[in-house]
């Protein structure tokens, strides 16, 4: 919180005081004139009671007085809160595309574990995830609710983690019997793209394709018209593959799919790999994003201006006290 007009106040300080002292200076008064045996006035019990409860009101009385102007300054030197809010942070998708087939089952544990260190690198980008095999399903759509993200991440990889090479619940609702194949890699894709919402609204949209590119079966859609389809729809691919197919026909197909989005293909194997997708993401992706920050102040006077009123009223309470 941050005082807009703080030099306002300190302005008002400052002449409060030189009033003070200019109207409170002591004033030349004749010479005093001693009363016999006050000393036995005021060595009684009841003299010093009053005394005391006038020194304690008095004190009172100065401390409110107090409160009640610095409250009245605070409020006067408009209390606010200010936020910086960047546009760019703000229009990135990103979609995790995680493919459950069963030659990705020894790796989707691990993948997942990937994706939660990436979700805790982001910074006000919307997640989603999409899942697929011989068919899609989204796991979440996209949304920027961090907390729900990480902890459905967490629970999935913990359910892949315990049922290990038998799959999951992801496993079978891709795998629907009236389904031929298994791995449609292509179609998994699109669907992943299908799932980015606001097609209207001009936003980065980016998906991190985790697969080991291992078709099995007849799909609707060829990897290549699935790229076509991603590069129409202004979509970049951050392909993310497996060890076991490193260096391979699979893993140079996904290269050509990330080069032709304006992607790029990463390894699992590699220590740095969760680094290099955040920063190719927030640094490429903010191209498609140009927006300038800007700030927003909100006004928070009420509290100040709350305690100036009901010091104000604890005021002429102990004012009427302090003279009775």
């Amino acid at each position: 919180m941050v005082l807009m007009f703080w030099w306002l106040a300190l302005v008002l300080l400052v002449l409060a005081g030189a009033t003070v002292f200019f109207f409170r200076r002591p004033k030349a008064t004749a010479s005093s004139l001693a009363v016999a045996h006050s000393a036995r006035m005021t060595s009684l019990p009841s003299f010093r009671k009053a005394m005391r409860t006038r020194l304690l009101t008095t004190v009172a009385f100065l401390a409110v007085i107090a409160l009640t102007g610095l409250s009245t300054l605070a409020g006067i030197s408009r209390p606010a809160w200010v936020e910086t809010v960047n546009p760019e942070k703000k229009l990135r998708d990103v979609m995790l595309c995680l493919d459950v087939s069963g030659s990705m089952l020894g790796y989707d544990a691990d993948l997942l574990e990937a994706y939660q260190e990436l979700v805790d690198r982001f910074d006000g980008e919307r997640i989603g995830m999409t899942v697929f095999n011989a068919t899609a399903v989204s796991a979440f759509p996209l949304t920027d609710d961090y907390d729900m993200v990480q902890n459905y991440l967490k629970e999935a990889e913990e359910g892949f983690r315990t049922w290990g090479s038998e799959g999951t619940d992801y496993s079978w609702s891709t795998s629907p019997p009236n389904i031929g194949g298994s791995s449609l890699i292509g179609d998994g894709l699109v669907s992943c793209i299908d799932n980015f919402d606001r097609q209207d609204e001009k936003r980065s949209r980016s998906i991190i394709f985790a697969t080991d590119n291992m078709l099995a079966g007849d799909p609707l859609f060829e990897l290549d018209e699935a790229t076509d389809i991603a590069v129409e729809s202004k979509v970049r691919v951050y392909s993310l593959s497996p060890p076991s197919v490193l260096a391979k026909t699979q893993t140079k197909e996904l290269k050509s799919v990330s080069d032709r989005t304006r992607g790029k293909q990463f390894d699992m194997g590699s220590a740095s790999t969760i680094d290099r997708i955040v920063a190719e993401i927030q640094s490429q992706e903010a191209e498609n994003t140009p927006g300038r920050s800007y700030t927003i102040v909100h006004d928070m006077p009420a509290v100040p201006l709350g305690i100036a009123v009901f010091g104000l009223a604890g005021v002429f309470v102990l004012a009427w006290r302090t003279k009775s």
